[in-house]
C-alpha cells in the first residue's frame, strides 16, 4: 500500500472500515441495495469531517463522474477475484490460482483508491472543525439518505442497522441511543 497516495478520506476510509461489524455492514448494503461502498464511506467522512450535507442533485453528479469506474473498473475486478476464489480450476494448481487472486485483490484496492481519491476531488467543501459532532453525526446520516434517494431505496429496519453500525465507528464519543435516534432506530 506504500505506492497510494496519501488522502485523509482515504486514511479516514481505512480506520472506519477495520472498526467493529462495518465491513460486514458495508457489504450487506453493496449486496442488498447495489451501494458503492467508496461512496458509503464518503458520505460518512464528508459528514465525520465537518462539511455540509449533500444536496441529492449535487450526489447525482458526484454519481455519474464515479459510476463509470465503478462499473468498469472495480466490479469486474471484484467478480474476477469471487470466480477465482468460488470455482475449482481443473489443472492448474491451487497455489498458483491463490496468488492470481491476490494480484487481483490488490488491483482491486488500487482501483478503489483511485476512486476514493476522484470522489474527494469532486466535492471537498471546505471542513467546520468547530461543528459539533452531534451535527456532524446528522450530516453523515443525512448523507445517506441523500444517497438511498439517489439509489432509490426507501432504508428498512436492517438498513438502518447497518447504518447505525457505520455510524456508531465513524463517531465512537457519541452514545448508542443518540447514533440509534439519528438513523431511525428504537432505542
Amino acid at each position: 500500500m506504500s505506492d497510494f497516495l496519501p488522502h485523509p478520506f482515504w486514511n479516514f476510509s481505512l480506520e472506519l472500515y477495520a472498526g467493529e461489524g462495518v465491513a460486514e455492514a458495508c457489504l450487506d448494503l453493496q449486496e442488498r441495495r447495489g451501494c458503492d461502498v467508496n461512496v458509503l464511506l464518503f458520505c460518512c467522512w464528508l459528514g465525520a469531517s465537518g462539511r455540509p450535507t449533500l444536496t441529492a442533485e449535487r450526489l447525482r453528479s458526484i454519481l455519474a463522474a464515479s459510476d463509470a469506474w465503478q462499473s468498469e473498473v472495480v466490479k469486474p475486478l471484484r467478480e474476477m477475484r469471487r470466480r477465482l476464489k468460488d470455482r475449482s480450476w481443473p489443472g492448474a494448481l491451487p497455489e498458483t490460482v491463490d496468488a492470481v487472486r491476490r494480484r487481483v485483490a490488490d488491483a482491486e484496492l488500487a482501483a478503489e483508491h483511485a476512486e476514493q481519491l476522484k470522489l474527494a476531488g469532486l466535492h471537498t467543501p471546505p471542513a467546520d472543525r468547530d461543528r459539533s459532532p452531534e451535527k456532524r453525526l446528522r450530516a453523515a446520516v443525512g448523507n445517506l439518505g441523500v444517497y438511498a434517494v439517489c439509489l432509490g431505496v426507501i432504508p428498512d429496519e436492517k438498513d438502518r442497522k447497518a447504518v447505525a453500525t457505520l455510524m456508531r465507528a465513524t463517531f465512537p464519543a457519541l452514545a448508542a441511543p443518540e447514533v440509534a435516534e439519528a438513523v431511525g432506530l428504537a432505542a
